[in-house]
């Protein structure tokens, strides 16, 4: 679960190897001692139960899950939602062995796939607003809040990246520890938890053993957090530590550790050498490439899952689809980097893609989608309408096709440039205009008759219902008066409705045409 932190580094930084160890600040689970011993009694229940029965391991089991996505008080500084898209991915990977499946579960009161309604500084940064959190949970999912700041009151060393809390039966992360590489484990070190399990070096959260205790190299009898010590030979395994017997003692030994290894040398209390299992998922060692749950740690898990406590998970649920394959030419329009009409009215379109509920639709003026211009929308259509971009400004943007389930799709991106033209000004040179006739013929021309008071250069596009242009007239010449132009007939083969647009330096109008056949 532990992680470097370097205070002024990206996401990237965060969840990759870096030589500066000694500049680093240390992350923690702040799952503390007393939340472990609350959680305690239900992990001796289910490891009786486990050793009392055979748990079912062939059926998915589909776990619904909902992420509230915190704002601070102005709504800013979210998660974005194309990370927490890749959590879930890496999140069912760690649980597979399990046949366990998280699926995003839309909120029954807001019916948003993600919550957004909280914009509170007392969740973003502290948590203490409780109260808000839990009139905004959800009823029937397991619910992971995504702050800025994870803040528990404990007495650990360094800053606190996620935590499960047993009273409130909730997890918390900050917003940097959701990346979707296997190698951060702090997510399901925390879904760990959700489901019973403590530590491996339980006991030794706020003083890792290391050469400065005073019965070094030999470990005493008894943690500083009052726990048992667990023994190499495995004789108190059922009651020492996290009372897991196929995850060998550690005590807190990957705190400040620099790789995915231990060789520091310490030993049980009966001198017998540690030899920790670093890449335990419920470990603080760091730098490992991935992180798994021993088989016990499995079973705990599963019987926890199966207990009363957990009923209110129970569901029905079959996803449509468990593969979503995204097609190289998912994007419609606009592509290529081509010139938009208007900046502050950009239609952007994609084909239906087999097996997708929901579509994410990331804008940004860089490739990475992760400036501070980035924006972010979520729909079930396959066209979206944006009205909040810059003006002259080359955007990338692209579409993710994914269901509650499958969210590991692959996103298809292109770019285009907006103008430099509102879409809600009118053109200052243009009296009055009209279309004639109105309803029309499919397959007959349209006569556009206009009148302006003063010389006028614009740009004509006739648009489908669908935002499709069928016929595009640039820079066409109007001098001022009335005058008239056949628009034609091709632009009108098919009957419905159709938009006519002007659109010059100055501002844009448009009017709406009714074809019938």
């Amino acid at each position: 679960m532990k992680k470097v932190i370097f205070p002024f580094a990206s996401l990237f930084l965060l969840s990759s190897p870096v030589a500066l160890v000694a500049q680093a600040v240390h992350g923690v689970c702040g799952t503390t001692i007393e939340d472990q011993l609350l959680i305690e009694p239900r992990l001796i229940a289910n490891l009786e139960r486990v050793a009392t029965g055979v748990l079912e391991r062939g059926n998915i089991q589909y776990v619904p899950i909902h992420f509230h996505l915190v704002g601070d008080n102005a709504g800013k500084g979210r998660v974005l939602e194309s990370r927490v898209l890749d959590q879930l991915c890496a999140l069912n990977d760690a649980f597979a062995p399990m046949n366990i499946r998280f699926y995003l579960r839309p909120h029954p009161t807001f019916g948003t796939i993600f919550n957004y309604n909280i914009n509170n500084d007392n969740v973003y940064h502290n948590q203490t607003a409780w109260f808000t959190m839990q009139s905004q949970r959800h009823p029937n999912a397991m619910n992971i809040y995504i702050v800025n700041n994870a803040a528990v009151n404990n007495n650990q060393q360094g800053v606190t990246l996620a935590y499960y809390s047993p009273q409130r039966d909730w997890i918390v992360s900050r917003r940097d520890q959701i990346s979707g590489q296997k190698s951060n484990s702090t997510l399901p070190h925390e879904v760990g938890h959700f489901f019973s399990l403590n530590h491996t070096f339980f006991g030794w959260e706020s003083q890792p053993f290391d050469n400065t205790f005073p019965s070094w190299p030999n470990a005493p009898a008894t943690s500083p957090g009052g726990i048992a010590t667990e023994r190499v030979n495995g004789t108190n395994c059922t009651t020492a530590a996290d009372r897991i017997c196929d995850t060998p003692p550690d005590y807190n030994f990957g705190f400040g550790a620099t790789s995915c290894e231990y060789n520091g040398g310490a030993r049980d209390p009966l001198g017998q050498p540690v030899a920790p299992m670093a890449n335990n998922m419920m470990g603080y060692f760091n730098f490992c490439s991935e992180y798994v749950f021993t088989p016990q740690q499995q079973s705990a898990i599963l019987a926890d899952r199966a207990s009363s406590q957990r009923n209110y998970l129970n569901n029905n649920f079959t996803p449509i689809a468990t593969e979503i394959n995204t097609p190289t030419d998912l994007l419609t329009a606009p592509v290529g980097g081509v010139s938009v009409p208007f900046f502050d009215e950009v239609q952007v379109e994609w084909k239906p893609v087999v097996g997708a509920t929901y579509y994410l639709v990331e804008f940004d003026i860089v490739s990475s989608f992760a400036s501070s211009f980035a924006q972010a929308f979520i729909t079930t259509n396959t066209t979206l309408t944006v009205r909040t971009l810059l003006p002259n400004r080359l955007y990338q943007w692209r579409v993710r096709p994914f269901n509650e389930y499958v969210t590991c799709a692959a996103a298809r991106q292109s770019n285009f440039r907006t103008s430099t033209t509102s879409a809600n000004r009118e053109i200052a040179e243009l009296t009055r205009w009209r279309l004639t006739p109105n309803p029309l013929m499919a397959g007959a021309p349209l006569q556009l008759w206009l009148e302006t008071n003063a010389p006028l250069q614009t740009d004509i596009r006739v648009l489908d219902a669908t935002g499709r242009q069928t016929y595009a007239r640039t820079g066409q010449q109007f001098l001022p008066g009335e005058q008239m132009l056949d628009l034609p007939a091709e632009a009108f083969n098919q009957a419905g409705v159709y938009i006519v647009l002007l659109q010059s330096e100055s501002g844009r109008s448009a009017q709406r045409i009714v074809v019938t056949r």
